[in-house]
């Protein structure tokens, strides 16, 4: 615990040299008295035992918000000892939210008071708690005692996101007999596809007796099964502006907005990061509360995506649409043309989501930093977006 002077302390003891002064001009006694009186209130108040070291505090607060939203954060403030606490200031902070400061009354000895407070969910991640600054100034102020408390508050910040009424994940074809061939398998769907053999595990309603009955063997009925076209996130990248306003921030946006429309099409969907360690951290098919977990823990790394791309298109056969999700600025912006003739190599569709780095930046772009190439929308469909642009706007155009 910390004991400092504040700046009335100062002001009062300022006073007290001021009189000081006076009473040796004047010769005037009662200004010493005067003088003494004023500076002894300062040096007295050093020695005031403010009671704080027994104070705990508990924070109880939503395990997972989405950014931006308000939440509701409540705050025991417990008094185990045998003697009443003084008038406490409490400072609550903790990482993802803002600072809020309250102010409570003393407690009795075994006690507790508890306060609720609403807090705006400021920045995305995944926290295990922040500290509570206990500080308290009786009894005049002139001294304050400060103690600071690890508080555990765990809590997810998923991303915001913006719901989406389209994004091209199927590519368009000319032909509708390309897209039946991509999407023609034996399974259980609604297309009508033939008979064959009863095999242990088919369904009985799918017995087709009249052919059953003609070869003197159970003949079941074969339909075609709907698969989606697989949508793969890759995004990487280096930040620009600072958080929750920067260019980083809007990326993982737009990867919730998409993914979120994905999987509420039916589409299968698998996201790739790079980790920070050099490694590669992948979610494979989630719902949508886990792709906004895993989204709240990602961090800006930027490295090249072709290399993610590659090891990813690699694991995954057939078919499917790759989004890939960087800056404009750093080696992850530059490698989006060599990712994209991967994809497309692959027998993919790859569409690139770019965030405009110099509409976040202050001032210009710092020398040596390298823009993504300009034709990249002549190679593969684009989006570009900027700071204060409207997310689903950009996405969906």
């Amino acid at each position: 615990m910390k004991r400092r002077v504040t700046r009335r302390g100062f002001t009062i003891a300022a006073i007290a040299g001021l009189l000081f002064l006076a009473a040796t001009t004047a010769q005037a006694g009662w200004l010493y008295v005067l003088s003494a009186g004023v500076l002894g209130l300062v040096v007295a108040s050093l020695f005031v035992r403010h009671r704080l070291r027994s104070v705990e505090v508990v924070r109880t607060m939503p395990r997972r918000v989405r950014q931006g939203d308000d939440i509701h954060v409540a705050l025991e403030i417990r008094n185990p000892a045998r003697y009443r606490t003084p008038l406490m200031r409490i400072e609550d902070v903790h990482p993802a939210t803002e600072v809020t400061r309250i102010l409570v009354e003393p407690i009795d000895a075994r006690s507790s008071s508890s306060v609720e407070t609403v807090q705006r969910a400021l920045r995305r991640g995944v926290f295990a708690g922040g500290e509570v600054v206990v500080s308290s100034g009786v009894p005049f102020g002139f001294v304050r005692a400060t103690r600071r408390v690890d508080v555990a508050g765990e809590i997810t910040i998923v991303p915001r996101f913006v719901e989406l009424r389209s994004f091209p994940i199927l590519e368009p074809s000319s032909s509708p007999m390309d897209v039946l061939h991509e999407r023609a398998r034996t399974g259980a769907g609604e297309e009508y596809l033939g008979v064959r053999e009863y095999r242990p595990g088919d369904p009985r309603h799918a017995v087709h007796w009249r052919s059953t009955a003609r070869a003197g063997k159970l003949i079941v009925r074969e339909f075609q099964a709907e698969v989606a076209t697989r949508l793969l996130l890759v995004i990487a990248g280096s930040d620009t502006g600072e958080p929750p306003d920067s260019a980083f921030e809007m990326l993982v946006a737009a990867a919730a907005s998409i993914g979120a429309y994905a999987i509420q099409t039916g589409h299968p969907v698998e996201a790739l990061a790079p980790d920070g360690t050099g490694g590669v951290s992948r979610l494979i098919e989630p719902d949508r509360v886990s792709l906004l977990e895993w989204l709240a823990a990602v961090q800006p790394v930027d490295v090249a995506l072709d290399g993610i791309v590659a090891g990813a298109l690699d694991r995954r056969r057939g078919r499917a649409t790759v989004v890939m999700l960087a800056p404009t600025d750093g080696a992850a912006g530059v490698s989006l043309v060599r990712a994209a003739s991967q994809i497309q190599q692959a027998g993919s569709r790859a569409i690139a989501v770019m965030a405009e780095s110099s509409s976040w930046a202050d001032d210009q772009r710092a020398d040596g930093a390298v823009a993504a190439p300009a034709d990249l929308g002549k190679r593969v469909p684009t989006r570009v977006v900027h700071r204060g642009g409207d997310l689903a706007r950009c996405l969906v155009m």
